[in-house]
């Protein structure tokens, strides 16, 4: 547990800025390598069987993918794929037209890739060796990272973000916490409602008083949410915060959803009568001129041209500025199409898409067990806060980039173990050697 907690902990800390040869990513790398041969050694990523089926089969893709697209292949295979044809221009000029080379056009970044995605496995592989009772310790973890982020972000906005800045990025008066993107804080900021609803309050509070306290915390990260000047940010803090409140007040008495109800409505109106909320909300009227939709429309050519293949992880960016007009130059750096979905076609062409169909076909079984499951079973709640940690980060990537940085996978794989650990504990039964202390841990919770 506490070599999976201090995994996470620099992955969360330390990846949330620009990828690259940066001090923070070769912490990073270092912590991946060591976690990925130390695993390997102990028991080869056999926990893995332990998944739903498919699951074993993407997160192995995952892995493999960007590194398969590193092999140099012969010159007449690699020029005969879409889209070479100015990648065999540029090398005939330096007397490399015939050479063998990679499927990728951007082997640097593909190999940055593919350590990250072997890191994603390994978190996942790790986390699910845990006990149930060291998992729920990474779960608390990962909120207290998230608390002393707001922390942090609170000392951002009062310094106008000149102090801390971890990445070099500054965006003014708003809350960052460590991360570079303020959309990213904000969707983290989102799924630590789910953490704070399913896990962090029903631990803590008692029965009566859990409605108050979610109340009190989701208006709090709304708040902070409204700080980061993220608008997909508070839409999703909106989601979170009504599947929480939809589950808690199930068992909860007609009097405290009045008077809870109230609560939010005063609290919505402070917040709505701030001046930082005029600024977000005044950029809800200005979404058709946002400059993403436009990154999107412009990219759709290389989704053309590399939809057979993909044109390699991590090459966005290059091919990109190698086909800009001129009309579309900014003083803005284009380092992402903004759309998940759309840059997954780009980098990883039939490939991708295959392996997204995949990993979301082995989440089937596990969502018709998490629907039989009656509402009392220990088991659903674990796998609704997995369900919709995964749901926050797929809306998000329709807009943004969020699985592009350790700091947001590293979240993303929570909710992933946790879907994955509750279909274990209902259709396995929990035969992991990790879980050997579930019995004495649910007598205890009963008792």
């Amino acid at each position: 547990m506490i070599a999976t907690g201090g995994y996470f902990a620099v992955l969360a800390l330390f990846g949330g800025g620009l990828a690259g040869w940066t001090p923070g990513y070769m912490l990073i790398f270092v912590a991946i390598i060591a976690a990925t041969v130390a695993l390997a050694w102990r028991d080869g990523f056999r926990v893995l069987d332990e998944t739903p089926p498919l699951a074993k089969i993407a997160l192995i893709c995952i892995a493999v993918l960007p590194l398969l697209q590193l092999i140099p292949l012969p010159p007449g295979w690699w020029q005969a794929l879409p889209g070479q044809a100015l990648r065999q221009q540029v090398l005939a000029l330096a007397g490399l037209g015939n050479s063998w080379q990679p499927l990728s056009t951007e082997p640097v970044g593909t190999a940055i890739s593919g350590i990250l995605t072997v890191g994603f496995v390994t978190l996942v592989a790790l986390l699910m060796r845990l006990t149930d009772k060291d998992f729920r310790s990474v779960l608390f973890l990962a909120f207290g990272l998230v608390v002393f982020g707001i922390l942090v972000g609170m000392v951002q906005v009062v310094t106008d973000g000149q102090f801390p800045n971890p990445h070099g990025i500054s965006m003014g008066p708003t809350l960052q916490g460590f991360y570079a993107n303020k959309n990213h804080m904000a969707l983290i900021l989102a799924t630590t409602i789910l953490l704070a609803g399913f896990v962090v309050i029903p631990r803590v509070f008692d029965l009566q008083r859990r409605l108050w306290v979610n109340l009190g915390y989701i208006a709090f990260v709304l708040v902070c949410i409204v700080s980061t000047n993220s608008r997909a940010g508070l839409a999703l803090g909106g989601i979170a915060a009504l599947i929480v409140l939809h589950d808690q007040t199930r068992r909860i008495s007609w009097r405290y959803k009045i008077g809870g109800l109230v609560v939010l409505a005063l609290l919505s109106g402070l917040i709505l009568s701030t001046a930082a909320f005029e600024l977000v909300s005044g950029r809800f009227e200005d979404v058709d001129s946002d400059l993403r939709w436009r990154i999107a429309t412009w990219s759709w050519p290389l989704a053309e041209r590399y939809w057979v293949s993909g044109s390699g992880a991590g090459s966005f960016a290059t091919l990109f500025a190698a086909n800009e007009q001129l009309a579309w130059v900014k003083p803005t750096f284009v380092n992402h199409a903004h759309n998940e979905y759309l840059q997954l076609v780009i980098e990883f062409g039939v490939a991708g898409i295959a392996v997204l169909a995949v990993f979301l076909a082995s989440l089937i079984a596990p969502l018709m067990l998490w629907w039989q499951l009656p509402r009392s079973a220990r088991e659903r709640a674990t796998m609704t806060l997995g369900f919709a940690m995964i749901l926050l980060f797929a809306l998000h990537s329709v807009v943004d980039y969020p699985l592009r940085r350790p700091a947001g996978w590293a979240f993303f794989a929570l909710g992933l173990v946790a879907v994955y650990r509750g279909y274990r504990m209902s259709a396995v039964g929990g035969g992991s050697a990790g879980s050997t202390d579930q019995p004495m841990d649910r007598q205890v919770e009963t008792a």
